[in-house]
């Protein structure tokens, strides 16, 4: 039962800063700066690393606009994370293209802050269990160490810092960038290379089905 009541969807979205829209994605997401990135900022400036030339520290990421909306929803989230949470809830129960799709993704921007927001994101999977959830990180000690149980709709897809390298036998879910040539013929290729960019029917990323996605280097 949530302890916040929402008027409209409207009033809801502005309470956790409002969603993103990745062009790739099937479904809305949420993210914040990376900037704001624990173990990723460090990454980001260790030449080789996947996080070296990070997308979301470039290009249309760094538009006024952009790192605007991405601090809003940080402030948002940080502000009151008890309506943050039902303000979520009350989201995927009554955003129709997410009730349709059945998927949502965390973070195409940014990475967790910390085992609160983490417990967040739970509660949130907990209550929705119409939804799938994606959340790919870096946070590597946050996600061996902690203690929730986590919902079975959410997935903790743990993303290998370095290229050509597998986190196959470390965690549950991870995901990790291979050159072309290199390519493991166990794990999961993300097709989007060949459609488009987009992840069309592939729900790999969200699937409890599937412990490696690799994605093309490029």
């Amino acid at each position: 039962m949530l302890m916040h009541k929402f008027d409209s969807l409207k009033e809801a979205e502005n309470t956790i800063g409002g969603l993103s829209s990745p062009s790739k994605m099937p479904s809305y997401g949420w993210s914040i700066s990376a900037r704001r990135c624990d173990v990723g900022s460090k990454l980001a400036k260790k030449e080789g690393t996947v996080c070296y030339n990070c997308y979301a520290l470039k290009g249309r990421y760094m538009f006024p606009m952009t790192q605007n909306a991405l601090e809003r929803r940080f402030n948002a989230w940080s502000g009151d994370r008890e309506k943050f949470v039902d303000a979520m809830i009350f989201i995927m129960h009554n955003k129709k293209h997410i009730v349709d799709t059945g998927v949502f993704r965390w973070f195409d921007s940014g990475d967790l802050q910390g085992i609160k927001m983490l417990e967040d994101i739970n509660n949130i999977a907990w209550a929705s269990p119409h939804v799938k959830f994606w959340l790919p990180t870096k946070e590597y000690t946050l996600i061996k160490d902690h203690s929730l149980d986590i919902a079975p709709n959410l997935i903790i897809r743990v993303s290998n810092p370095n290229k050509n390298k597998s986190f196959k036998d470390s965690f549950d879910y991870v995901s990790a960038v291979f050159d072309k040539d290199r390519l493991p013929k166990d794990s999961h290729k993300c097709p989007s290379s060949k459609q488009g960019n987009k992840c069309g029917s592939c729900r790999a990323c969200w699937s409890d089905k599937i412990n490696e996605v690799v994605y093309l280097a490029h």
